[in-house]
């Protein structure tokens, strides 16, 4: 006849299990990938634990000298220990990834704690008794059973305080989506665990087995938030298309390196490449929000190297996951155009063996289906190493060349005659640009009333050696100035500027405050006219 205490070990045997696969299923999703590691362990130790209370149930006392029962019921303990601890050590890695990892002693000192606390509450199981004087054996150390809830309490209520945490301090809607499921599974099953335990210590009582049942609810929970809310988003889009000028030969199968103090050719040229109908990728120090504004990638995906946690955030210390991520990338769009920004900052954190392989990796990924990479880089930022596989691997990208003229001034103008931004190839300015925005606007504004009856506009005009060439739309004035002949297509460029910038702009200038600062993007949009 089967004990109903077998019946409860078999069910957390098949409880856990479940959990188990679905710790297996989602663990490529997880981002950090210890942190994955460490909760796929946490659910094979509940398994462990829970295939050992089977045997524990399935035992008598009446073995002689045979250690048999005290063995399987101190291993029950040891990887039930282990297995609250290891969960709570998941929730610590997943939200905390960054600064537990960069910190080896730190990491290892947290693992040799659990497994010293398991083996420390496993040591003070000496005392076992037969349940119901035939088949099933219960540990009845009050002290054992007394430490094992205590340090369960403490490991899981660290787990909770770390979602807390998150919560508060964390802005990124996706992880705090994840952070209020994962905290509803803690909850669950911490209250399922405290409750068990007031059960068998105080009642002395052998309840049925929704412990393990609330441990697969909480990795459920887990799984749900993972899988629901996506931490990394690489599906290629395309951005809208617009016929500009074409500055960068891009040759597919290629690799560039562009080495530029700040990030500059490099995301103007993925901006003409995917504006002209390709399809990019954007890794980057720079912060997603400044380079959408500042280079109109809408909806590129933009991998941010980071050690802040959200959504499509690489830490600099997990370059596996940056080669997974582009690798699932090019697999569904081969031909892409990707950009690699930020070797400097990934060399902060890993060797210089590591970021070389990381280059090289990257770079056979891309290339290997005709894609395009472009490499930026500071070269006074780079160690010996990493500044000779770029030379070595990938070859300089050709700037466009100006024949006969230069782009020496860009004026950005509201359309009453206020200056919103200005910028220069030079340092020093020799005309105050406040000054130099209102003389052409009444300029404008004169030749349009007295000579062309206010049907045209004044499209040019010479100041000394310098033509400055205009273009208005609804509620921006454009006015570059060049030195030489003005190229044929420098009016082309500036109306596709000026529709940009009523796309984007155009809506905030009814309810503008005459504070240039609203438009924080609009001086680097003049970026290209200087190419």
């Amino acid at each position: 006849m089967v004990e109903a205490s077998q019946w409860y070990s078999l069910i957390s045997i098949g409880s856990s299990s479940l959990a188990l696969l679905a710790a297996a299923y989602v663990v490529r999703k997880i981002p950090n990938r210890r942190a994955g590691d460490t909760f796929v362990l946490a659910m094979v130790f509940f398994v462990l634990a829970g295939t050992f209370a089977y045997l524990l149930r399935t035992s008598t006392l009446d073995y002689g000298t045979n250690s048999g029962p005290l063995t399987f019921a101190r291993l029950f303990y040891f990887f039930h220990m282990l297995a609250v601890g290891f969960t709570a050590s998941f929730i610590g890695q997943y939200f905390l990834g960054f600064e537990i990892m960069r910190r080896r002693l730190v990491n290892l000192f947290l693992q040799v704690s659990l497994l010293i606390v398991a083996i420390g509450v496993t040591t003070q199981v000496t005392e076992l008794e037969n349940e119901y004087g035939g088949i099933g054996v219960v540990v009845e150390d009050t002290w054992a059973r007394g430490s094992l809830a205590l340090f369960a309490t403490l490991f899981m209520s660290t787990a909770l305080a770390v979602l807390v945490r998150t919560l508060i301090r964390n802005k990124d809607p996706i992880v705090r989506k994840q952070a209020i499921l994962m905290t509803a599974g803690v909850v669950i099953h911490g209250t399922g665990a405290e409750s068990y335990a007031y059960l068998r210590i105080f009642a002395d009582q052998y309840p049925p087995p929704y412990l393990t049942i609330t441990a697969f609810a909480m990795a459920a929970f887990f799984a749900v938030a993972v899988l629901r809310y996506r931490m990394f988003v690489v599906t290629p889009q395309k951005e809208e298309p617009v016929g500009v000028p074409r500055r960068f030969d891009l040759k597919p199968g290629h690799a560039y390196a562009i080495r530029e103090r700040r990030p500059q050719l490099s995301f103007l040229a993925v901006a003409e490449a995917v504006r002209l109908g390709s399809l990019g990728l954007v890794i980057t120090r720079c912060t997603p929000t400044e380079v959408r504004d500042d280079f109109d990638l809408q909806t590129t995906p933009i991998l941010w190297l980071t050690s802040a946690v959200g959504q499509n955030r690489v830490p600099p210390t997990n370059p596996e996951l940056l080669e997974r991520l582009v690798r699932e990338f090019v697999a569904a769009q081969p031909k892409a155009v990707v950009v690699l920004e930020g070797i400097e900052y990934l060399s902060n954190y890993l060797e210089a063996a590591r970021v070389v392989r990381l280059l090289n990796t990257i770079r056979d990924l891309v290339t290997a289906g005709d894609g395009v990479l472009l490499a930026s880089t500071d070269p006074a930022a780079l160690d010996e190493a990493t500044a000779g596989v770029l030379d070595r691997e990938f070859e300089p990208l050709a700037v466009p060349e100006k024949v006969g003229y230069e782009v020496e001034d860009v004026f950005v103008i509201e359309g009453g005659g206020l200056l919103l931004t200005h910028a220069s190839r030079s340092d020093g300015a020799d005309v105050d640009p406040d000054v130099m925005a209102g003389m052409l606007t009444a300029i404008m504004n004169f030749a349009r009333v007295s000579f062309a009856g206010g049907a045209d506009e004044l499209r040019r005009l010479e100041l000394g050696d310098q033509t400055v060439v205009i273009e208005r739309s609804p509620k921006f004035i454009l006015a570059v100035a060049i030195t030489g002949k003005p190229p044929a297509d420098v009016q082309e460029e500036m109306r596709i500027f000026l529709e940009r910038a009523e796309r984007r702009y155009g809506p905030m200038m009814a309810r503008w405050t005459g504070d240039p600062q609203e438009f924080p993007g609009l001086q680097a949009m003049t970026s290209r006219l200087f190419l």
